[in-house]
């Protein structure tokens, strides 16, 4: 049976996407797992569940993925992330379903280290809560993916996905929180966490995309940059850290 939904994601920490998986649990709702990433598993992974693996920067890593994916929603997660509500695929589909809209991102609710955290990060700027809403592990149309133009290039590893809300924001589409908890284990493996190592670089770049002293406009400052086919997998694109 074809998958309704692709999950999909930079994958460097292979200790957790068992317990990842476990967490997804059982659902009616037919799905698939694309990770990619320099590190392979040691362990047959479950049929629907495939590994690529590339030596490229995370965000094209991710970008690799979604391109893969045969869904017709796509979601973003992390490899180090487990669901702590019951049913998840089958609770975002039939909520996304209901809403009848092609440019909704639906976004799990973001727990970290078991800590409910959706009341203050679920924004461009944490807190401020007239800043506009930012998805944390979400679902949306992968056609609506591909029109926007997936991934910019100039994202090494994280902070793309705020950047594809606001571009769905300007697509006239919006971003709305589940009842579905997506819970980011941190610590599991410290020397890989993305957020620390790029988190500064790439909040950069996503500020000086929508911000204008300090305050958020809808008026992105440059073009969207996608990917290339051309050898996505062997060599990086843009600026690549230290990949």
């Amino acid at each position: 049976m074809k998958p309704k939904i692709t999950l999909f994601a930079t994958a460097i920490r292979p200790e957790c996407w068992m317990d990842f998986y476990g967490s997804i649990g059982t659902n009616d709702t037919p799905f698939e797992v694309i990770f990619v990433g320099p590190n392979e598993p040691h362990f047959k992974l479950p049929f629907n569940f495939k590994y690529i693996k590339s030596n490229v920067k995370p965000a094209q890593c991710a970008e690799i993925a979604c391109r893969h994916a045969i869904g017709d929603l796509v979601m973003n997660v992390s490899d180090d992330c487990e669901f702590r509500t019951e049913h998840p695929l089958d609770n975002l589909y039939e909520t996304y379903i209901g809403y009848n809209n092609e440019k909704l991102i639906l976004s799990c609710r973001y727990m970290q280290n078991g800590i409910d955290r959706s009341e203050t990060d679920h924004f461009l700027f944490c807190i401020d809560t007239a800043s506009p809403v930012m998805p944390m592990h979400s679902l949306m149309s992968r056609k609506l993916y591909q029109e926007i133009g997936g991934i910019d290039r100039d994202f090494i590893a994280v902070f793309w996905d705020l950047d594809i809300a606001m571009r769905v924001y300007v697509f006239g589409g919006t971003v709305i929180l589940s009842d579905v908890y997506s819970d980011e284990i941190k610590g599991k493996k410290a020397d890989s966490d993305l957020c620390v190592e790029y988190g500064g670089i790439d909040r950069w770049f996503l500020e000086y995309l929508w911000t204008y002293n300090g305050k958020v406009h809808f008026n992105r400052s440059k073009i969207v940059e996608p990917f290339s086919d051309y050898r996505i997998i062997e060599e990086t694109q843009g600026p690549r850290g230290r990949w």
